[in-house]
């Protein structure tokens, strides 16, 4: 889980990239920090739950997951007022859809 989280990392990244060269610079940075809003919890939770003591059910878990991400959001839209909505949307659309992708492409049967 945690590969998968990287490597959504680098794709996003690269996508950045290119909204920023397309949209402007403002364009590629909202879509970054969007995507951190989902991947930074994500990654809490990829590593709480490869440790050998896990912090605790599935269900807390989650719940502080999406709390993290809600408070970045909110954060995200306090302290950068002038963001584009839709790019931030897109990065975090992508930070949420990238990871089960690589991870259904590792489990393949053909590998």
């Amino acid at each position: 889980m945690l590969y998968a989280t990287g490597a959504a990392a680098a794709v996003i990244a690269a996508v950045a990239v290119l909204a920023g060269v397309l949209r402007g610079f403002d364009g590629g940075l909202d879509l970054l920090l969007g995507s951190l809003v989902v991947l930074v919890p994500s990654c809490w939770v990829a590593l709480s739950l490869t440790a050998r003591r896990s912090t605790g059910g599935a269900v807390w878990v989650g719940l502080a997951r999406y709390t993290a991400a809600a408070v970045g959001f909110a954060l995200l839209f306090a302290l950068r007022p002038s963001s584009s909505a839709e790019m931030v949307l897109l990065g975090s659309i992508l930070a949420l859809l990238i990871p089960p992708i690589v991870l259904a492409w590792q489990q393949r049967p053909d590998k």
